[in-house]
């Protein structure tokens, strides 16, 4: 009898907690933002003829379950921390690595790879002046571990290119402390860094003279977001103030801003103080320095822009994910230099770079 009542009992419990879940689940409003995830939640699908015959509507709606879940960031990181203490993280896109929450070892599609460089020569052969390739190894590499291949690599791309190269592996060599612990991108020291390899290779002088301001434990970055692992403690961010002239205006905002948007300090994505974040074009100027340069890049120059602009008198920057006229046409402004910049990883994945013409 006791046996049957126990039965009973755990049935009755198994059955209450589905039911809890799935009421909670379903009744419990939920923000449309991941806040620790950085990115929106699935909607809800519209059902319609066509989507539910071909079953991309329960695909759909599986998404949108998924992420309305009862307690689902909790479940997340319990099976992160279950990963990361067994050391199960192998197969992990993020990696743990001396406290580093780092991105897994970059793959190379070849046949994408050499689309990416045939889009390159072609558009080096169109530009008045020279044209400098530049890639930014990855925080993974920087720690010293086997498993990342980026020196190789870069090395591997910069012998199939025929424009001019800067390699920059030396400079992060063994210094992971110059990219964030939670995040992929660079350090303010590490974009400064950089900017003092690109100064010297454009015969430029760097900038030396910076009041640096240190905001504590505000920052999670994109690769704390995705490991899951949310007690990780927050990490500080510098804000490097050079000259008080530049000013920087863009395609989507076109009144000139000083370079540090400070009211992202206090948002989901601190690493926006840097100009506001990303957009397809823009300009820096600086009334102090001469010469134009233009950067064809990624998001790491949201923080390299403004060094940069210690250096120039027009720093001029397009990001390739959102600027859709052709570069070719920019181009045509007259500028002294062409600097292509991306991170290893964006360099290898990112599918717009066969845009450049």
């Amino acid at each position: 009898m006791k046996k049957r009542t126990l039965q009973i009992l755990t049935v009755t419990g198994f059955i209450g907690y589905l039911l809890a879940m799935l009421l909670g689940t379903v009744l419990i409003p939920k923000e449309p933002f991941s806040q620790r995830e950085k990115r929106y939640l699935a909607e809800f699908p519209q059902p319609q003829w066509d989507n539910i015959i071909s079953g991309a509507w329960s695909d759909d709606l599986e998404s949108w379950l998924a992420d309305r879940i009862l307690l689902r960031e909790f479940f997340v990181g319990l099976d992160a921390y279950k990963e990361y203490l067994l050391g199960q993280q192998s197969a992990s896109e993020i990696r743990v690595i001396d406290g580093h929450l780092v991105e897994a070892p970059v793959t190379v599609d070849q046949e994408a790879l050499e689309k990416n460089l045939n889009a390159i020569d072609t558009f080096a052969g169109k530009l008045d002046c020279g044209m400098t390739l530049a890639l930014v190894p990855s925080a993974g590499w920087a720690t010293g571990r086997e498993a990342w291949k980026d020196d190789t690599i870069i090395s591997g791309i910069y012998k199939q290119v025929s424009v001019d190269t800067l390699d920059l592996t030396d400079c992060f060599r063994g210094k992971p402390e110059l990219f964030y612990q939670t995040d992929h991108h660079w350090t303010s020291q590490g974009a400064y860094t950089g900017y003092q390899a690109i100064a010297a290779h454009f015969g430029r002088e760097a900038a030396e003279q910076f009041n640096r301001e240190r905001i504590p434990d505000c920052f999670r970055g994109s690769t704390y977001s995705r490991s899951a692992l949310w007690l990780t403690e927050p990490e500080d961010m510098e804000l490097w103030h050079g000259s008080d002239d530049i000013r920087y205006t863009a395609s989507d905002a076109p009144d000139p801003q000083k370079v540090f948007c400070r009211d992202r300090l206090a948002e989901a994505d601190p690493y926006s103080v840097f100009l506001d974040g990303n957009h397809p074009l823009v300009r820096l100027y600086n009334p102090n320095a001469s010469g134009k340069l233009l950067v064809i890049r990624d998001s790491y120059s949201n923080c390299l822009g403004p060094f940069l602009a210690e250096s120039y008198g027009e720093v001029v920057m397009a990001d390739l994910r959102y600027y859709r006229l052709p570069l070719s046409t920019l181009a045509a402004e007259g500028f002294d230099q062409v600097l292509m910049i991306y991170s290893l990883n964006n360099f290898l994945t990112d599918p717009f770079v066969i845009l450049l013409r």
